[in-house]
C-alpha cells in the first residue's frame, strides 16, 4: 500500500507515501512527478524528490462484486498527457500537471490492466478478457484501429520499435 523511495546508491529511504490501497504498478517519472495509481481506485501524481501529493484522480468502483475495481496498469506519459488502464474498464488520459481528465476510453467491462504504450500521437493499449488491441488518437481518444484477438486474452503490454508493434498473448 506503500511507494518509496530509496536512494540509488546505498538504498536509504528517501520518503514513503502511502495509498489505500495495494499499489501493484510500476511508476512512472516525468518531469518531476511521479505518477502511480493504487487498487484504492485512486491515481496519484506524487512530487518525486519529496514524495508529497500533487494531485489525485478517482477511477470508477464496483460495490456489487468489487471485481472491477483498482488500477493495475502502469503509466505512460508524452506531450503533457498520462495514461493509464484501470480494472473499471476504462482507459484513462489526464492532464499531467493538474490530473483533470481529458478522455477516456470505455471498453464496455473488460478491464485494461496492460500498461499502454505511445508513439508520436498514436496510443496502443489491450484489455484483456474481451481480447481486444486497439490504437487510439494519443489527444482525442478517437480510435484509429482495433484488432480482436478471439478468446486469447491480452496481459501483456505493448512495446514498440524500429515502427514495429509487439504484444504477446495466451495463445
Amino acid at each position: 500500500t506503500n511507494v518509496y523511495a530509496l536512494d540509488a546508491a546505498s538504498g536509504q529511504l528517501k520518503w514513503k507515501f502511502k495509498t489505500g490501497d495495494v499499489v501493484h504498478a510500476s511508476p512512472a517519472v516525468a518531469d518531476g512527478k511521479l505518477y502511480i495509481g493504487s487498487w484504492d481506485s485512486y491515481f496519484y501524481a506524487l512530487d518525486a524528490a519529496t514524495g508529497k501529493e500533487v494531485w489525485r484522480f478517482k477511477t470508477g468502483e464496483d460495490h456489487e462484486i468489487y471485481n472491477q475495481v483498482g488500477i493495475q496498469s502502469s503509466a505512460a506519459v508524452a506531450n503533457g498527457m498520462v495514461y493509464f488502464g484501470c480494472r473499471d474498464s476504462n482507459l484513462y488520459a489526464l492532464d499531467a500537471a493538474t490530473g483533470k481528465e481529458r478522455w477516456r476510453y470505455n471498453n464496455e467491462g473488460s478491464w485494461v490492466i496492460g500498461s499502454p504504450a505511445v508513439a508520436g500521437n498514436t496510443l496502443y493499449f489491450a484489455t484483456s478478457d474481451s481480447s481486444m488491441f486497439y490504437a487510439v488518437d494519443a489527444n482525442t481518444g478517437k480510435k484509429i484501429f482495433s484488432l480482436n484477438f478471439k478468446t486469447w486474452p491480452l496481459f501483456s503490454s505493448p512495446a514498440i520499435a524500429g515502427g514495429h508493434l509487439y504484444i504477446g498473448t495466451h495463445e
